[in-house]
């Protein structure tokens, strides 16, 4: 009997099965898959224990494609492995080239045997790299059904699907990608956007998201090329054109990219933030043709010393104001001799001081012979996000003034969740 490209998804993890973590490769992965012209059957969440195989064995011969995500690393419950080869009736092996490339690039010649879990793979079974993280995942034919076994940490699932077997299933199955705008979004909650989506009026054009750290993507299918441009644009109008752009892009990326064409190096005052705008942007290679520096004024003490804010300044007005922000930027700039500078400062909360005024930030930029401009925004959620927050929202407004300061007066009207 034909199974008439059937999948099936199968997540593996502990944490999924009781709901300490919400799922989103089910959500993510039939999404596409459906997008493709297959019909997901199934997507089962199941703890790491000895039943894997069971269901494993129940899927083979129904559908023509399976993929399992999670259970591929080193610890004595990253059962994954053993319960595939068990599935396939075959041995796990051990695949020294594999091994020798986990030691020589990601584990540097420190391993030990527990590492070496990641290196056996079932026999008759093809490895697929893994460019962002340590396991490896590996496809092969149990019975009539062709198995993808991926990692289940999000970054590396995603490349790995993205990468190998998105192109993989289109070449076996003839099949073809599905004709999709991809779009980065920016401070936008998961459910305001999800809800702006239901609203627009084209029910032609469905739309899946991928949650990452620092931003949401969101795929567009289905409709004509233009009438996917002119939800895009809608979502724009929505939100802001600043918080949604096309292509699969980041904060950080976008302003070095707009630093390069303008030949313009960035410095950095952050308070708040503590170093992380300048990690997300020296995260990117060549970043030295951008950044110039940046000064991490955690405390009122260095904000005095390393930026030579008055101390008068900070207690008339607070270490978050728009007085004390401005400062930061404008003595940045002068410090570093750079073309933009970006202050941030604020409450991220946890530690009770100024509590009733945690999410509340204020955000400078500083351009080499104009004016600064500063901006307060209020942030809810945990200290973490709170500060990737302000981070991202600090990118954006560097981004921004350098390349449409005509802009800068929108950005008060966007719409931070």
């Amino acid at each position: 009997m034909s199974k008439k490209n059937q999948a099936s998804i199968i997540l593996i993890g502990t944490e999924l099965s009781t709901g300490k973590i919400q799922d989103k490769h089910g959500r993510y992965l039939s999404f596409i898959l459906s997008g493709m012209g297959l019909n997901v059957s199934s997507v089962v969440i199941i703890p790491d224990n000895i039943k894997i195989s069971k269901f494993i064995e129940a899927e083979k011969n129904k559908v023509d494609i399976l993929l399992i995500t999670g259970g591929l690393g080193p610890t004595s419950d990253d059962i994954t492995r053993d319960a595939i080869a068990d599935a396939a009736g075959r041995e796990l092996v051990f695949q020294d080239k594999v091994w020798q490339e986990l030691i020589e690039g990601l584990y540097s010649g420190h391993s030990n045997e527990s590492q070496k879990r990641q290196a056996y793979i079932p026999e008759g079974f093809t490895v697929i790299r893994n460019f962002c993280g340590t396991a490896p995942g590996f496809t092969g034919y149990i019975g009539s059904t062709l198995v993808y076994s991926l990692p289940g940490p999000p970054v590396e699932m995603h490349d790995m699907f993205e990468r190998f077997v998105l192109p993989d299933i289109t070449s076996r199955f003839e099949l073809a990608e599905p004709e999709s705008l991809q779009l980065s979004c920016f401070l936008i909650c998961e459910s305001a956007l999800e809800d702006a989506c239901k609203r627009y009026e084209n029910r032609t054009i469905t739309w899946g998201t991928r949650v990452q750290e620092n931003k949401i993507s969101l795929y567009l299918e289905g409709g004509s090329k233009k009438d996917k441009v002119l939800f895009f644009r809608y979502l724009q109008n929505t939100f802001g054109k600043e918080l949604i752009v096309e292509g699969e892009k980041n904060a950080a990326d976008i302003l070095s990219s707009s630093l390069k064409l303008e030949a313009k190096f960035l410095s950095t005052a952050e308070s708040i933030t503590g170093g992380l705008v300048s990690k997300l942007i020296t995260d990117i290679p060549g970043s030295s043709e951008v950044f110039s520096g940046g000064f991490v004024t955690y405390s009122n003490l260095t904000k005095k010393s390393f930026l030579g804010i008055p101390e008068d300044i900070i207690e008339k007005y607070s270490a978050v104001s728009r007085e004390v922000v401005e400062l930061m930027a404008e003595n940045a700039l002068k410090i570093s001799s750079s073309d933009i500078s970006l202050a941030l400062s604020g409450y991220a909360g946890g530690n009770g001081d100024g509590a009733e005024d945690t999410g509340c930030v204020w955000i400078a930029v500083k351009l080499n012979q104009g004016i600064v401009f500063s901006y307060k925004f209020n942030f809810t959620g945990t200290r973490d996000l709170i500060r990737r927050k302000t981070a991202i929202a600090g990118i954006l407004l560097a981004e921004t003034a350098l390349r449409q300061p005509e802009r800068l007066d929108s950005c008060s009207f966007w719409q931070y969740s």
